[in-house]
């Protein structure tokens, strides 16, 4: 493939993925009716009644519910948790579906449970690089770069 199709691929490419970015833009409302937290903290009042998804993290519990912190764009929002059937824990993450009430309290129709505790998300991130490194390890175990060539070859010949 000679230097100038290369290029033209690289362009579409990058075309097409600058297109990706509009389309994610332009269809974001479509894709999470729910509002977000930010949105949450600007204007309670008229979300309130209405059936929300929202992700945070647990900060107390109680037998009758528990307090999470939602965060979006630099707002945070408390929220007290009513009902619900997983057994969460201070400093975990959860996900909440359920309707809000006035108050900053929502009634939990659903609640999942994302991170049992704190260390989990370390977990997940060094599993994660571990993975990474294992397939980088047996990759370059196989193939090499040809610097003259630019170009992967076999470590076998």
């Amino acid at each position: 493939m000679k230097l100038w199709q290369r290029a033209l691929v690289a362009v579409v490419l990058l075309s097409v993925l600058g297109g990706l970015f509009v389309h994610a833009d332009v269809t974001s409302e479509a894709r999470s009716p729910y509002p977000a937290p930010h949105e949450l903290a600007a204007d309670y009042d008229s979300y309130v009644g209405e059936t929300i998804l929202i992700f945070g993290d647990v900060t107390g519990t109680d037998g009758g519910g528990f307090d999470i912190e939602a965060e979006s764009e630099g707002v945070t929002i408390d929220l007290r948790i009513e009902g619900g059937s997983a057994a969460v824990e201070s400093g975990g993450v959860v996900q909440v579906y359920g309707e809000l009430r006035s108050n900053r309290k929502m009634s939990a129709q659903n609640v999942v449970v994302v991170n049992r505790s704190g260390g989990s998300e370390w977990y997940k991130y060094v599993v994660s690089a571990l993975g990474a490194l294992g397939f980088l390890v047996a990759f370059l175990w196989e193939w090499h770069i040809d610097t003259e060539t630019w170009t992967l070859e076999g470590r076998d010949g």
